[in-house]
C-alpha cells in the first residue's frame, strides 16, 4: 500500500485542525469560481517516499528498485537517479512519458548470470501494458494488455555496485497507481470552440511537481492541441506570441505570466482570451487568478466571457403527466415545447435537447426524426433504421444510420437541408452518439470488425458554428458492448453497457483511466445530472440517480 494513501486518514485530521489558520487570498481582481468537484488541487506536499540502492544489490534488484523509485517524482526523482550513474543520471527523463502496465506481479526480470569479473550487463524487463503518456502528456489506452520489453543496460561501478548506465526515458507506473493520480495527475489545457463561445478541455498527464504550473503554461503557449481535437477549437496564443520566462510560480492563488513583445500587438479582446485560458488551464492548481505581464508591466487584461455547460439539476422527461422539467413531483412545461410532446401522434422512442429545452429532437415510433420548436413539429428525417438523434448548442440536429455510420447529417435550425457530415468509414455499425455540451466534439459507440469501441472526434465548425467535418479518430474505450453513450461533463463520456451479464456504466474520461460501477438492471438509457457527479438512468418508467455509491429511486412513470 502506499505510504500517501496510509496517511490520508491523519492529514485529514490536521486539516480540521487548521481550519483557524487564515489563508492569503487575492483581493483585487475578478471574482473566480473555486475547484470544480473532479479537479485536483494537487496541492499536498505528502508523497511516497522510496528507498535508494543499498551495497551489494545485483542487477535485477538495481532495475526493479529503479522502478520502485521512479514513483516519487520529489526532486526531480533524486532517488531513483540513485540507482543510476552519473552521466545517466544526467541524461534521464523521467517526466516525458508514463508506461503504465498491470502491476508488478506480471513483470518479470530477464538477465544473465554474473560473476565477480563481469563489468556490464543487461537486463530486460517484461510487463503487460495497459496505457501510455507520451511527451506531450496525451493519454492513450489499449484495446487489451500488450506485452512490453523495456532494456537496461548496467556497468559496475569503481567501488564495485551495479548502476544503470541506459535507461529508457519515462518511468513504469502500474494502472492502480497511475489511476490514484500520486505521480502524475490530470490538467485540462483549455481551449476555444471556433465561435469563441465555450471553453474545450484538453487533458493531459504532468508530474505532480513544484513546477507543474510552468509545464501547463508551457503547453499552452508553447505546444498545440491534441491532433485529433486540433480542427475543432482555437487559442489566443497565435503567432510569435510566446513566454518570455518560462517559469511560472503561483503565489497565494494568482499566478503570473510573461510574454514575450510579441504580444505587445495584441488586443483587449485577444488578451482577455489569453488569461481566460490560463486561468481555466490553471484552476486545477488552485489558481484563481492569472496576471499577464509584458516588459515587465501588468496588461491588466480582463477575462472573457465564456457560455456554460452546466445541465440543468432538473431532469427533462416525458412522463404520464406530461413532457416538461421534473421538480418536486411536478411537470414545469417547456413553452412551445411541451404541448407538441405531450400531443406527438405517436409513441416517442427517443429525445435530445440542448440547455433550456427551446429546440428538442424528437425520434417517433415510425424511427423518423423531428423538431420541435416555437409551437411546431417539423419532420427533418425519415431514412431508415436511425438511431436516436442527438442536439448541440448551436442548434443543429444530428442523425445517422444504424448501418451506415458514415452517413451522419446536421440539421440546422433555419433549413430543412442538412449538412452531410462524412462519419468513420470503416465502422460497421453505430449503436449510439452524442455531441458535447460546447458543440467542438462527437462520441460514438461503433462495431468495426466485430469489435465494439468508442471513439471521439473533433467538429470543424465556421465562426457561426456550422459543421462541415470530423476530425480523426480518438479511440477511447473498446467495451464489450455500448447500448448508450452521452458526456457527464465536459471531459468525461459515460458508456452503458454490458459486462458478462451485468449492466454497467463506465465513467471514461477522454484522455484517462476509466471507472466502472453498476448499473440499474432494467437500464435502457441515461442523462448526466447536476452536479457532474452525479448521473441518472431511466429503466422500466424507474428513474434512478446516483449520487455517491448507490442508486436511489427519483420518479416513475418515465416514458422518455
Amino acid at each position: 500500500m502506499r505510504i500517501g494513501r496510509i496517511i490520508r486518514g491523519a492529514v485529514v485530521a490536521l486539516a480540521l485542525l487548521g481550519l483557524t489558520a487564515c489563508a492569503s487570498l487575492p483581493v483585487t481582481g475578478d471574482v473566480r469560481p473555486g475547484l470544480a468537484a473532479r479537479q485536483n488541487d494537487s496541492g499536498s506536499d505528502l508523497a511516497f517516499v522510496p528507498q535508494g540502492p543499498s551495497d551489494g544489490m545485483d542487477p535485477k534488484q538495481i532495475v526493479r528498485g529503479f522502478i520502485d523509485a521512479a514513483s516519487s517524482p520529489k526532486d526531480s526523482w533524486s532517488i531513483a537517479r540513485l540507482f543510476l550513474t552519473s552521466d545517466e543520471a544526467q541524461k534521464w527523463k523521467p517526466d516525458v512519458g508514463v508506461t503504465i502496465d498491470t502491476g508488478s506481479a506480471d513483470r518479470h526480470y530477464d538477465a544473465a548470470d554474473v560473476t565477480k569479473e563481469t563489468t556490464s550487463t543487461t537486463v530486460r524487463l517484461g510487463l503487460q501494458q495497459t496505457a501510455s503518456v507520451d511527451e506531450t502528456g496525451a493519454y492513450a489506452g489499449q484495446p487489451v494488455n500488450r506485452a512490453a520489453d523495456l532494456p537496461f543496460t548496467l556497468t559496475k561501478t569503481k567501488n564495485g555496485q551495479w548502476r544503470i548506465s541506459q535507461a529508457p526515458d519515462g518511468i513504469v507506473l502500474d494502472a492502480d497507481s497511475f489511476a490514484a493520480a500520486d505521480v502524475f495527475a490530470p490538467y485540462a489545457l483549455q481551449y476555444f470552440d471556433p465561435s469563441w463561445t465555450y471553453l474545450v478541455p484538453d487533458v493531459r498527464w504532468f508530474p505532480k511537481r513544484e513546477n507543474t504550473a510552468s509545464r501547463i503554461v508551457q503547453s499552452l503557449i508553447g505546444g498545440k492541441p491534441s491532433p485529433w481535437l486540433a480542427n475543432g477549437v482555437r487559442t489566443a496564443f497565435t503567432g510569435d506570441v510566446a513566454l518570455a520566462r518560462n517559469t511560472v510560480t503561483p503565489e497565494s492563488q494568482v499566478a503570473e505570466v510573461a510574454l514575450n513583445d510579441a504580444a505587445l500587438v495584441a488586443n483587449s479582446v485577444t488578451l482577455s482570451r489569453m488569461r481566460t485560458q490560463l486561468e481555466h488551464s490553471l484552476s486545477g492548481l488552485g489558481v484563481l487568478q492569472v496576471k499577464i505581464t509584458i516588459a515587465g508591466r501588468d496588461t491588466v487584461a480582463g477575462t472573457a466571457s465564456v457560455a456554460p455547460t452546466t445541465v440543468d439539476t432538473r431532469p427533462l422527461a416525458l412522463t404520464e403527466k406530461g413532457f416538461g422539467f421534473l421538480s418536486n413531483g411536478e411537470i414545469v412545461p417547456v413553452p412551445g415545447v411541451s404541448t407538441q410532446i405531450e400531443d406527438f401522434p405517436q409513441a416517442i422512442t427517443a429525445m435530445s435537447a440542448a440547455s433550456g429545452a427551446q429546440r428538442v429532437a424528437v425520434q417517433g415510433g415510425d424511427g423518423a426524426v423531428y423538431a420541435v420548436a416555437g409551437g411546431k413539429t417539423d419532420q427533418i428525417d425519415a431514412r431508415p433504421d436511425l438511431i436516436a438523434p442527438t442536439l448541440d448548442p448551436f442548434g443543429y440536429i444530428w442523425t445517422v444510420p444504424a448501418q451506415s455510420p458514415a452517413s451522419i447529417s446536421a440539421w440546422p435550425a433555419s433549413s430543412t437541408t442538412a449538412r452531410v457530415i462524412a462519419g468513420p468509414a470503416d465502422a460497421g455499425r453505430v449503436t449510439s452518439f452524442a455531441v458535447s455540451r460546447d458543440g467542438a466534439r462527437l462520441v460514438m459507440a461503433v462495431v468495426a470488425g466485430g469489435q465494439s469501441r468508442v471513439e471521439v472526434f473533433a467538429i470543424t465548425r465556421d465562426d457561426r458554428g456550422a459543421p462541415s467535418a470530423l476530425g480523426p479518430a480518438n479511440v477511447i474505450a473498446w467495451p464489450t458492448s455500448a447500448v448508450d453513450v452521452a458526456w457527464l461533463d465536459d471531459s468525461t463520456v459515460g458508456i452503458l453497457g454490458t459486462d458478462g451479464s451485468n449492466l454497467v456504466l463506465h465513467e471514461q474520461p477522454v484522455g484517462g483511466p476509466a471507472k466502472t460501477i453498476d448499473a440499474p438492471d432494467a437500464a435502457q438509457s441515461f442523462a448526466p445530472a447536476s452536479p457532474v457527479s452525479n448521473v441518472r438512468v431511466l429503466g422500466g418508467g424507474v428513474l434512478y440517480q446516483r449520487s455517491g455509491p448507490n442508486w436511489q429511486q427519483e420518479s416513475t412513470g418515465v416514458k422518455v
